[in-house]
């Protein structure tokens, strides 16, 4: 009586080994991070508007969207100060402006409308102060000619700032 090895089982071996091979080194994860092990907390700064354009509230928005994704995205505790990785600094531009200009007749108009957002951003790596940077970031989005600014919907500003909060992140924790 011969017994069949069923290979099908042993198929899953370098997956599992792979998969602790990678969470077992602790600087790697699946969400894109690499984060040294021994840096366990970030402090994020609120992000004052210095542009003095766009919703009362973008300061709050801008803020609990880099708190909340990095939250979401790393093991690490959000502090008001002193973390081991620090993120700090301000709205530079809130900027609403034509784009796609057209030509009906005698008259140029906008075919589209593009809200510009811009941060500039202090990072600090207490742990490896050097990949500390002090740069700026901009996103932009076209919504139709006939929307006013004023008509941007909190929703629609947080979906804009979630893209640049990725660009950050990005830069901060992931390397990209």
């Amino acid at each position: 009586m011969t017994s069949k090895i069923n290979l099908r089982h042993y198929s899953y071996i370098p997956l599992l080994l792979l998969i602790a091979l990678c969470s077992g080194c602790g600087i790697y994860s699946f969400t894109g991070t690499t984060i040294s092990p021994d840096i366990k907390s970030i402090s994020i700064q609120n992000f004052e508007n210095s542009a003095g354009q766009g919703p009362a509230n973008l300061t709050q928005i801008v803020t609990n969207n880099f708190t909340d994704y990095y939250r979401r995205n790393t093991n690490l505790t959000v502090m008001q100060s002193q973390g081991d990785l620090q993120l700090e600094g301000q709205i530079v531009s809130f900027n609403y402006s034509p784009a796609a200009i057209q030509r009906e007749g005698q008259q140029d108009i906008a075919g589209l409308n593009r809200l510009t957002l811009s941060v500039q951003v202090r990072f600090t790596n207490t742990k490896q102060p050097e990949k500390d940077f002090d740069r700026a970031f901009t996103i932009s989005q076209d919504f139709p000619q006939d929307l006013d600014i004023t008509q941007l919907s909190n929703v629609q500003i947080e979906q804009l700032t979630e893209r640049l909060v990725t660009d950050v992140f990005n830069k901060t924790v992931a390397d990209w």
